[in-house]
């Protein structure tokens, strides 16, 4: 198994899709499981973002409660 447990995939898309592309991530892969973020994001000088979302390559154990 690789040494890095996340998973870095880069997108470039239009401004006004990249927040839907990113909310679509985020409920293929939940915060709560994957410890998914976005990692990094920077405006182009075309109308499009670039960015990197990150996520766990396996869900997250669920954490007992004490």
């Amino acid at each position: 198994m690789p040494s890095d447990p996340y998973i870095r995939e880069k997108f470039t898309r239009l401004r006004i899709t990249a927040k839907k592309v990113a909310a679509e991530y985020f409920e293929r892969f939940p915060k709560d499981r994957y410890r998914t973020e976005v990692e990094s994001w920077r405006h182009l000088q075309s109308d499009n973002i670039e960015f990197t979302m990150k996520r766990l390559r396996e869900p997250a154990l669920p954490q007992r409660s004490r």
